[in-house]
């Protein structure tokens, strides 16, 4: 993947904020559960980008445990 192709950690919080806007106006439950669990997933991208190995190091002092 060429570095234009991938995405920064702002980019991945303005998604998740999107999404989380998107939720707010939602009336269906499921839908509106399914559009904040997308945010979450965004925000813990951006959070990975942010800090580079960070949920690998966590997968593994989870798996010492």
């Amino acid at each position: 993947m060429g570095d234009g192709a991938r995405l920064g950690a702002k980019e991945y919080r303005d998604m998740a904020a999107y999404f989380r806007t998107l939720a707010e106006a939602e009336p269906l439950a499921s839908l509106r559960r399914h559009l904040r669990w997308l945010a979450s997933q965004h925000d813990e991208l951006a959070a990975d980008i942010a800090v580079p190995g960070a949920r690998e190091q966590e997968t593994m002092q989870k798996a010492r445990s």
